[in-house]
């Protein structure tokens, strides 16, 4: 029984879920305490990746297949049983009998609690020698609920860059000045939230201490909803919370998606309350 987020209301809704017996008849099925999960992969120098749960099948998140380079794992956060779960990352090619499709790329066992949500990022290098090594980091999304405002955070995921800076400009060319919104962010780690009014705005990425652009990107401006349509998260849309993560570039000659300069992504973390009036 795979569970994903956009699924948890639909099954909320029922005081338990079915199971089909023998006779055709449905044997309820208590709904276990939930985590929430997703995926991102940040290797640079590979194939995409696939994550499968190896512990138990019921109340698992689907599993995350061909997620590339920059990608993230189809479903955003899925939904998995809370307490101590172990999952498995292998390299994916289409054409499975390709030898090294399922190369396992790292392991891990963790401590999911009950209602809260993690994003599994997978960074580093995967060649042999490569620094830093591939390595799984498991982090804590606080997500906040920004009201009328933007909620912004940052996840360093571009290797070897050291310690970033991260100024939040009106457009990619502006001049920098003052202080960072994000100051000291260290590799492989997530900054806290910051809260910022809706308007159009960039990411920008420096070393530590510099106000010399190294990566640079325009956050997404968002779609306003309406009595039939969903917002969509952005810069301009009230109520949005968003990750921005810096990215490496791809390394040359590797089977790693063509990104020939690094960027910053950004992944809604909460989409904006939905409009009730047209």
């Amino acid at each position: 029984m795979r569970l994903s987020r956009f699924t948890l209301l639909a099954v909320a809704a029922l005081a338990s879920i079915g199971c089909q017996r023998d006779d055709g008849a449905l044997e309820p099925t208590t709904l276990p305490p939930l985590a929430f999960v997703r995926y991102i992969n940040a290797l640079p120098d590979t194939l995409g990746t696939t994550v499968r749960f190896i512990d138990q099948v019921e109340f698992t998140p689907q599993t995350w297949t061909g997620v590339p380079f920059r990608g993230m794992g189809l479903g955003n956060y899925q939904g998995t049983q809370a307490g101590s779960r172990q999952f498995r990352v292998f390299t994916y090619q289409a054409n499975a009998s390709i030898a090294g499709n399922t190369a396992v790329l790292g392991e891990q066992t963790f401590n999911f609690e009950a209602g809260k949500y993690y994003t599994v990022l997978h960074a580093g290098f995967a060649r042999t020698g490569g620094n830093p090594a591939n390595s799984i980091r498991i982090l804590v999304d606080e997500i906040p609920t920004p009201g009328t405002s933007i909620a912004v955070r940052a996840i360093h995921a571009a290797p070897g860059v050291g310690n970033v800076d991260v100024y939040l400009t009106p457009t990619t060319t502006s001049a920098i000045s003052g202080a960072p919104a994000i100051a000291g962010l260290a590799y492989g780690t997530s900054s806290a939230y910051r809260t910022v009014a809706p308007g159009a705005f960039a990411a920008r990425v420096t070393a530590a201490g510099s106000t010399t652009p190294l990566i640079s990107a325009a956050a997404p401006a968002g779609v306003a909803g309406s009595a039939s349509v969903d917002p969509i998260a952005g810069a301009t849309i009230p109520g949005s919370v968003l990750t921005a993560v810096a990215f490496s570039a791809s390394v040359a000659g590797s089977t790693a998606a063509a990104s020939a300069a690094p960027t910053v992504l950004y992944f809604a973390d909460r989409q904006p309350p939905r409009t009730t009036t047209p």
